[in-house]
């Protein structure tokens, strides 16, 4: 907690928590990391590790807005 001192009164406030957006956290990730070429299959791949071999979640995975923000393109899965 912050305390600040208002005329020898001790006054208590809490620390505002901020919620960052997920394309505020992007674009502040994008500014001190390089770009890096990454291929769909890369993509692709990654999502099966992470998720465990599940079509419907990588799917899931791929197509997210989060994806979306990260890579610049909406990726459509139809099948």
């Amino acid at each position: 907690m912050a305390k600040t001192s208002q005329r020898g009164q001790v006054i208590r406030r809490k620390a505002r928590q901020v919620k960052v957006t997920t394309a505020r956290a992007v674009k502040g990730a994008g500014r001190s990391a390089r770009q890096v070429q990454v291929t769909l299959g890369d993509l692709i791949a990654a999502a099966f590790d992470t998720v465990g071999g599940e079509v419907k979640k990588v799917a899931q995975v791929v197509s997210s807005t989060d994806m979306t923000l990260a890579t610049g393109k909406h990726i459509v899965f139809v099948g």
